[in-house]
């Protein structure tokens, strides 16, 4: 799912559980067993067994715990995944970041922020097999 590219991959109803449009404003928590992809605004928290990614005029505000997670779009809320993390040059992060990856060698770069791209927060990169997202609680709602 991560590519050199500078944009999320596009997407097809069979790829995504979760699709919330340009023109949907939500407001509670999203729980999905599959990959979730926003185009639109969510105000509440997400938490997906799959993939996130977050388009380029999304706005979520809220924390999230997943598996990967794309950001194009503006995103305010502590984030806990289990692989990577990018953030792409036109997105926005702010909040506090925890990455739990197996090794470096198998994930690579597992937080990238593209030049251009807007972080603001901590970040944690653990290196544990044994330590889950499901089992990260950030320190404080945003």
């Amino acid at each position: 799912m991560f590519t050199n590219e500078t944009s999320p991959k596009k997407f097809s109803a069979d790829t995504y559980d979760v699709i919330i449009g340009k023109s949907t404003k939500l407001t509670g928590n999203i729980h999905s067993g599959g990959a979730v992809r926003i185009e639109g605004e969510i105000t509440g928290d997400i938490e997906a067994k799959g993939n996130i990614i977050v388009g380029n005029e999304a706005i979520v505000t809220g924390n999230i715990k997943c598996k990967f997670i794309e950001i194009s779009g503006s995103v305010k809320g502590n984030i806990s995944c289990q692989g990577n993390l990018k953030v792409y040059s036109q997105g926005s992060l702010l909040g506090d970041v925890s990455v739990i990856s197996k090794s470096l060698e198998e994930s690579g770069t597992v937080l990238d922020i593209e030049e251009g791209g807007d972080f603001q927060g901590n970040a944690e990169i653990l290196l544990d097999e044994k330590r889950e997202a499901a089992s990260f609680e950030p320190k404080k709602k945003i």
